[in-house]
């Protein structure tokens, strides 16, 4: 088959056309539900407790992903995860910090519904996981507060999906007491900006690893166009 395919130039151009036809997001966004799978394999075999942390939630879909994924492959000893989603939902993007504007990212962009959204997440776990959303920019919901303040005592997965560095920091910052080692942290977009380290979500992890002294990060996996998942240490730190 390999050598009738190498001379098959006819079947070579329509695969070419088939694979640049698929829009990049939609890669993407497959890639990302393939990462939550590695996250949640990984914290299966680890038998890692914990919940789920979303930030950047839009309309859902990421955490059908996550819900999933767990209940797949949760070994029956882990307790059951809340699923946590934070998201600015009818707000859509909106920039606090000059560092943040981006060509791309435009405000009001990537705006949702909360009751929509919730209502959709109602209907596709059917009360087989307990999940909260807390509408508002992190800017308002997040600063000053971390995640036990929540009833979040430790995290098993969390996907940093806000693309801009100033809520990446905020939600990287309302974690720390909740990450433990094992955690993975699922980064969206984590070479946006031109691949700098000071600016998007790069640039926040930057500060928080400085901020962090107690804990080490590996890297575990990349996916999609420019996402990447790194699993806490703490032995290493």
């Amino acid at each position: 088959m390999f050598e009738a395919a190498k001379r098959a130039h006819w079947l070579q151009t329509l695969v070419v056309q088939l694979v640049s036809g698929l829009h990049p997001a939609i890669e993407h966004n497959l890639g990302k539900t393939l990462a939550l799978k590695k996250a949640f394999y990984l914290a299966a075999l680890e038998a890692l407790p914990g919940d789920y942390l979303e930030f950047g939630v839009y309309e859902g879909t990421s955490m059908i992903a996550a819900f999933e994924n767990d209940r797949r492959l949760r070994p029956k000893e882990v307790p059951p995860r809340t699923f946590w989603g934070f998201d600015s939902f009818e707000g859509g993007f909106k920039y606090f910090d000059a560092r943040d504007q981006h060509p791309f990212f435009k405000e009001g962009d990537f705006s949702s519904s909360h009751a929509l959204t919730a209502r959709r997440l109602e209907r596709h776990f059917r009360r087989r996981a307990p999940f909260q959303l807390v509408p508002g920019y992190f800017e308002s919901t997040l600063a000053g507060q971390t995640a036990p303040d929540l009833g979040i005592p430790a995290i098993a997965v969390a996907l940093v999906d806000c693309d801009l560095g100033t809520p990446a920091e905020l939600a990287l910052d309302f974690m720390r007491p909740a990450l433990q080692a094992g955690s993975v942290i699922i980064f969206d977009d984590y070479f946006a900006y031109r691949g700098s380290r000071q600016q998007g979500v790069a640039g926040a992890f930057e500060r928080f690893q400085a901020r962090c002294p107690e804990l080490a990060f590996r890297r575990l996996f990349d996916y999609g166009h420019g996402g990447q998942g790194l699993v806490v240490v703490k032995d290493e730190a």
